[in-house]
């Protein structure tokens, strides 16, 4: 088709209903997301939704191995989670939804003076050495750590001889080390656990914990959810994990 300058293309208008019903709602929900993608912030903009293979996947068929760019970032939706670049609320299928909690989810809020959130629950002794830690051997090595010592199993010598180096101490106080900041923030979430979230036998609970994460994927990654949420001195990203604990036992 030769077109000059001067002429103009009337395209069809799809707003009118004269294609298919299918191809029709395909458009809306593409119109729909553009729309979203332009009024959102450049922080909360999903702008692509694939799977690993690389298909196109709408939002409401969203699922945590499910591959979106944010503000630029791809990454599988459960990873972008964990780093703090997604909220959970990405699951609900609606964007709107999720613009809605989003905006509450990547607000910075100053707390009141007078409260620390979770952390006087948490030995902070403990925090600072957990902290320590993690930024010698990363946070998916130190969650693999401390999982380690509650499971009661040997220590990585990797991890023990990176920390021996960096902090200029033997292996064996490396070691204690971890041991105890281990031991003081399990402490500390059975008693979180068990004042704020109904847990009254966190041995019992511990011991499922151990059980499940190698048996269901969404658990694991609760777990994972609630160490890095108690890394960062915050027990309430445990809440999710206790539910499954909860529903599992069928404990209303």
């Amino acid at each position: 088709m030769n077109i000059t300058n001067n002429e103009s293309v009337d395209f069809p208008d799809y707003s009118t209903g004269e294609v298919c019903e299918t191809t029709q709602q395909q458009l809306n929900e593409l119109l729909e997301q553009e729309e979203h993608v332009e009024q959102a912030t450049d922080d909360l903009a999903i702008t692509d939704i694939r799977t690993v293979e690389g298909r196109p996947v709408q939002l409401k068929d969203i699922q945590p191995h499910t591959v979106v760019t944010v503000n630029g970032i791809s990454g599988q939706v459960d990873h972008l989670i964990e780093a703090g670049l997604l909220s959970k609320s990405i699951y609900a299928g609606n964007y709107d939804d999720y613009l809605d909690d989003a905006e509450d989810f990547f607000e910075v809020s100053e707390e009141p003076e007078d409260t620390q959130g979770t952390l006087e629950h948490i030995n902070t002794e403990a925090l600072s050495t957990a902290n320590q830690i993690e930024d010698v051997i990363g946070s998916a090595n130190t969650i693999d750590t401390l999982t380690a010592v509650l499971a009661g199993e040997d220590l990585s010598e990797e991890v023990l001889v990176g920390l021996s180096e960096s902090y200029g101490v033997s292996p064996e106080r490396a070691e204690r080390e971890i041991h105890k900041a281990t031991e003081q923030l399990y402490n500390d979430f059975a008693d979180y656990a068990e004042s704020e979230l109904g847990i009254t036998d966190a041995d019992h609970f511990s011991e499922w914990v151990a059980y499940a994460v190698n048996q269901d994927l969404k658990t694991k990654q609760l777990y994972q959810q609630a160490v890095t949420g108690a890394l960062s001195g915050d027990f309430t990203l445990s809440q999710d994990l206790v539910q499954q604990y909860k529903q599992y036992y069928r404990m209303f």
